[in-house]
């Protein structure tokens, strides 16, 4: 998924839902990211509360992003997301 197409999913849905990565079941918090020249890579944690769905807009709406692939961290390699889905109030991307 480029970085365009999720922001314009996301524009569908309450500023205040929390952004979270469903790997295995499990659920990461989305905390942070880091910019590449290959990519967006969302930066994950088990223990922190995600960011909400606005400031995580306004990191990743930048017209020099818009074509990049985004891509989660496990801790064996990178995945590149290719949807997402809503579950009790959060934003679930996988």
């Amino acid at each position: 998924m480029r970085i365009i197409d999720l922001i314009l999913l996301l524009n569908d849905f309450n500023r205040n839902n929390r952004i979270f990565i469903e790997d295995n079941k499990q659920n990461y918090s989305v905390v942070d990211l880091e910019i590449e020249s290959s990519g967006v890579y969302l930066k994950t944690s088990s223990k922190l509360n995600g960011i909400k769905n606005w400031e995580f807009l306004l990191l990743i709406n930048k017209k020099e992003y818009y074509e990049l692939p985004i891509f989660f961290d496990t801790k064996k390699d990178h995945h590149q997301l290719f949807g997402f889905r809503v579950s009790d109030d959060r934003i679930l991307l996988g």
